[in-house]
C-alpha cells in the first residue's frame, strides 16, 4: 500500500461528501465539507445531534442554516488507513447556552454528538460504496 492508493480507496467518500457540499449543495443530506484527508459535518435545524433543540443557526456563506459538529480524518498507520478520527465540538452549544456549557472540555466529544456523526458518516460510507472503517476518537 502507498499514501496514494489509500487515497484512492477513499476517493469516493470524498467525491459524494464533495457533493453534499453545505456550503452549495440545499439537499437536506447536504451537510458535508470535504478536504483531501477527510471532511467536516454540519447539523441543521431539521437534522442534528440531541441536545441541540432551540439552537438558532444562520445560512452564513452555505446554502442552508447550520452549525458545525465535528471532523473526520483518516488515521494513518505507516502507509495505510488504519480508521476513521473522528472529533466533535459543539461551539454553538457553548455560544449558545453559557451556562449550561462553560468549558470546551463540555463541548468536546460529548456522547450525543459523537453518535450523531458516527451516523452520518456511516451513511456516507454506504452510500459511496466505502467500506466503513473503524471509529477512533479521544475520550478525555
Amino acid at each position: 500500500m502507498t499514501h496514494y492508493s489509500e487515497h484512492l480507496k477513499m476517493k469516493p467518500a470524498l467525491d459524494l461528501a464533495r457533493k453534499l457540499d453545505i456550503a452549495t449543495n440545499p439537499d437536506p443530506q447536504a451537510i458535508f465539507e470535504a478536504g483531501s484527508g477527510g471532511f467536516q459535518v454540519w447539523c441543521t435545524p431539521e437534522d442534528h445531534p440531541q441536545g441541540w433543540d432551540g439552537i438558532q443557526m444562520i445560512s452564513g456563506s452555505f446554502s442552508k442554516p447550520c452549525e458545525f459538529v465535528g471532523s473526520v480524518h483518516w488515521n494513518w498507520e505507516d502507509e495505510t488507513i488504519v480508521g476513521l478520527a473522528i472529533e466533535a465540538d459543539a461551539y454553538a452549544l457553548k455560544d449558545q447556552q453559557p451556562d449550561k456549557y462553560r468549558s470546551n472540555r463540555a463541548i468536546s466529544n460529548r456522547t450525543e454528538d459523537i453518535e450523531w456523526l458516527k451516523g452520518k458518516v456511516a451513511w456516507l460510507f454506504e452510500k459511496a460504496g466505502v467500506p466503513l472503517l473503524p471509529f477512533i476518537f479521544a475520550e478525555e
